[in-house]
């Protein structure tokens, strides 16, 4: 019993060793579960922001002329800058047009959206090597992390002047004078041969085409350059419809809805017209009974040449109505360029910018809900302004507008005029919480804009366009920038610093 008792007791003992052999095992184990396990949380961590910050790296280098070289250089660079030394990266996106071109990044047709979005995906795997793990033969781990990043596609409104501002510069000989009005029904033109600045004439001319309106549309095609398509997409309003054959009215007109399609785009810039109003039809010296009773005519002698524009409602100074008279809605081309925004396929992912381009004051304004239908006043009665059914215009002199730029009158004031209803306008397409969130930069070109025609402050539309840029929609808005071309000359430079400034804000 003594022998078999110290047997039992020895046994004990090789049991216990082998216990402790086992857990100290399993210890190990477990530690080398919480410390190596936390080193490979640690490095996938570290892999996945690098490689979030290089999916946004690459899909900056997004743009017109990039090489697919320059996204993969651009995600390679990120994960190194965030210590992420990863063994394989791979850089996808969407190849449609490039499949079979080698270039540092591979075809994934999930990224091919329609309509197209500047997306790209990164991949990286690496290999995390294990200390405790060794113990039990594991000896590391491979970690893969992706993530998708996207530069903000553009989706871009050009609002182009064509009211009759837009060809006074065509005749550019010794007697020219940017600074006459043909709008006021007095004849300026005297020793001015403006039949160059005729619509009818240079809207179709080779040799003279109207001036700057030609300028504006070469720099407009050059800017395209620096539009990427078919990932953005750009649209073309004008302030005027766009008829030749004098049908057309001052309405602001879409030449172009959004479009993804650079030729389509370009037509649509290089169409663009002056404001061709009907002509005038005289009876020797006065108007005949079938003279255009609203509206703008265009003034020819006994002749046939063109002496500028006649207000047809200043022959009928009785009963004058000069709200039809005016074509620089600015207001409503803002308003209309929103609209272009929401209708066909709607992308509320895209950057929305427009850009204005104006040549003088605002004039105009839309028709106002509350006149449609309004009864017009009787002939010899002068009408308040609730009766003009072309829209909001005080009977003040200049026409249509109180004169006071920093006089911000509120709509149903006997004084609301064009200028305040742009700013108005302006305020609902910027306001980024009840509005259209849009972008605006403005472009005030010619010597109309600091030096307007008299009364009234001569730079009002200066004032305008900087408030339209700068404050429109308050201080949560995305503000543009405002530039004044005192020529032609200078749209270049500035069509130039819009493109810089839209790509600052593309980036997501």
């Amino acid at each position: 019993m003594k022998r078999f008792n110290k047997w039992f007791r020895n046994t004990e003992r090789g049991q216990a060793i082998l216990i402790i052999a086992f857990a100290m095992v399993g210890l190990v184990a477990f530690v080398g579960l919480m410390t190596d396990g936390g080193v490979l949380l640690i490095e996938y961590g570290k892999l996945k922001r690098g490689i979030d910050a290089a999916a946004v790296a690459a899909s900056q280098q997004f743009r017109r002329g990039f090489n697919g070289a320059d996204l993969a250089a651009a995600a390679r660079n990120f994960l190194v800058l965030n210590e992420s030394d990863a063994t394989e990266i791979l850089i996808y996106r969407c190849k449609l047009d490039e499949e079979g071109v080698e270039d540092g990044t591979l075809h994934d047709a999930d990224l091919c959206t329609t309509p197209r979005r500047k997306l790209v995906r990164v991949e990286a795997t690496r290999t995390v090597n294990f200390g405790f793990l060794r113990i039990l033969g594991i000896n590391s781990r491979e970690i893969s992390a992706t993530s998708v990043g996207e530069a903000g596609s553009i989706d871009l409104v050009l609002v182009i002047d064509t009211s009759a501002s837009m060809a006074y510069d065509t005749y550019t000989g010794p007697n020219a004078d940017p600074t006459l009005d043909y709008t006021d029904g007095i004849d300026n033109t005297v020793g001015n041969p403006v039949d160059d600045e005729d619509p009818a004439v240079c809207n179709i001319s080779v040799d003279t085409p109207c001036q700057p309106l030609e300028d504006v549309k070469n720099v407009a095609l050059d800017f395209l350059q620096t539009m990427y398509f078919p990932y953005d997409r750009v649209a073309v309003v004008a302030f005027t419809e766009q008829a030749q054959d004098g049908s057309a009215t001052r309405q602001h007109y879409t030449v172009l809805p959004l479009s993804d399609t650079q030729s389509d785009v370009e037509n649509a810039i290089q169409s663009l017209k002056v404001f061709r109003p009907p002509d005038c039809v005289r009876d020797g010296n006065l108007p005949d009974p079938d003279t255009p009773t609203e509206g703008l005519c265009r003034n020819l002698d006994g002749s046939g040449i063109f002496k500028g524009f006649e207000c047809a409602r200043f022959r009928h100074s009785m009963n004058q109505d000069l709200s039809s008279c005016n074509s620089s809605n600015i207001g409503g081309a803002l308003t209309r360029a929103w609209s272009e925004f929401t209708v066909g396929t709607v992308r509320p992912e895209a950057v929305w910018v427009t850009i204005m381009l104006a040549g003088g004051p605002a004039n105009a304004t839309d028709v106002p809900q509350s006149d449609v239908g309004d009864p017009k006043p009787p002939l010899g009665w002068t009408p308040e302004p609730s009766f003009h059914p072309f829209g909001f215009c005080p009977s003040v002199s200049p026409p249509c507008r109180d004169g006071d730029a920093s006089n911000r009158n509120a709509q149903g004031s006997s004084d609301y005029d064009a200028d305040d209803f742009a700013r108005d306008s302006a305020d609902a397409v910027a306001d980024p919480d009840n509005g259209g969130g849009i972008t605006i930069y403005t472009i005030g070109l010619g010597g109309l804009i600091q030096n307007g025609p008299p009364p009234g402050d001569p730079d009002e539309a200066e004032k305008l366009l900087e408030y339209i840029a700068l404050n429109a929609g308050g201080g949560s808005a995305s503000h543009g920038l405002y530039f004044h071309a005192p020529d032609s000359d200078d749209l270049a430079e500035i069509f130039e610093k819009i493109a810089n400034d839209i790509f600052t804000k593309i980036a997501k």
